[in-house]
């Protein structure tokens, strides 16, 4: 039976999301001090690959503490679940897939000119970091903890606690744009913050984290580690992404958003 919804527990759901999100920030700025502390201040700013490491790890711990201290676990409110085996493969290959798609419609769309130059700036530098950093460290940043954290976070307790109190494609478009904010530059909110409304219907569906996190981790993996766009992955990118969207679609038949 649906839950029956209130204006109050609409403000309440959006409350405990912006609850989550500043623990998110002050993760972030403790792992800022932490690091300032052992590098020094005038060095912190370089080192994003283990910002990303040190704050998603801060960030965890603190949300696994919150819970345990509220009684109850941080996999039951992240909705960390089993998920069907059948689409552990599925879902690399359409991360690989949005990731190629993705990368091609940025370029064109940077190709027609309408991007303002201090954006793409903006782009490459919070980048940088990233891709000048070892391929190891690249994988534990961007690769594995950026995706375990965002997921859990946007997606488990975020949307989570959203899709209680209102319309699962509204908290989709909520959780999405909180996920956009988070990535600080105006082309990584927009382009995040549709990437994270597919990825809230990949979560909505599965009512899982796992399923995302396998995406995310796939997408995170090749934007950082291909060489540049292929033209087998230029081709086959879209029908790709067509039919796994159909698959999910076609199993979860009878189930409403």
């Amino acid at each position: 039976m649906e839950n029956k919804r209130s204006f109050k527990g609409i403000l309440f759901a959006f409350g405990k999301s912006l609850l989550y999100f500043a623990i998110y920030f002050l993760a972030q700025v403790a792992a800022i001090n932490l690091i300032a502390l052992i590098v020094g201040a005038d060095y912190v700013y370089n080192l994003t690959v283990e910002l990303t490491i040190v704050s998603g790890c801060i960030s965890i711990l603190l949300f696994a503490l919150i819970f345990k201290i509220r009684k109850t676990t941080l996999t039951e409110m992240a909705y960390i679940n089993k998920m069907p085996p059948r689409f552990f493969l599925s879902m690399i290959v359409l991360g690989i897939s949005t990731a190629y798609a993705i990368a091609v419609i940025l370029g064109l769309v940077e190709m027609s000119g309408i991007i303002p130059e201090s954006w793409l700036q903006a782009q490459d530098s919070a980048y940088e970091d990233v891709n000048n950093s070892s391929s190891l460290m690249q994988f534990l940043s961007v690769g594995f903890m950026a995706p375990l954290l965002e997921e859990v976070l946007f997606r488990g307790l975020i949307l989570g606690s959203l899709k209680k109190e209102m319309h699962p494609w509204l908290a989709i478009v909520i959780s999405a744009v909180f996920f956009g904010v988070a990535h600080g530059t105006p082309i990584g909110i927009i382009y995040a913050t549709v990437l994270g409304i597919f990825m809230g219907w990949i979560f909505v569906k599965f009512n899982s984290v796992l399923p995302g996190f396998l995406f995310h981790m796939a997408y995170n993996c090749t934007l950082s580690f291909s060489e540049g766009l292929t033209v087998v992955g230029i081709i086959f990118c879209v029908p790709i992404l067509i039919l796994e969207i159909i698959d999910i679609n076609k199993y979860f038949r009878g189930k409403q958003l």
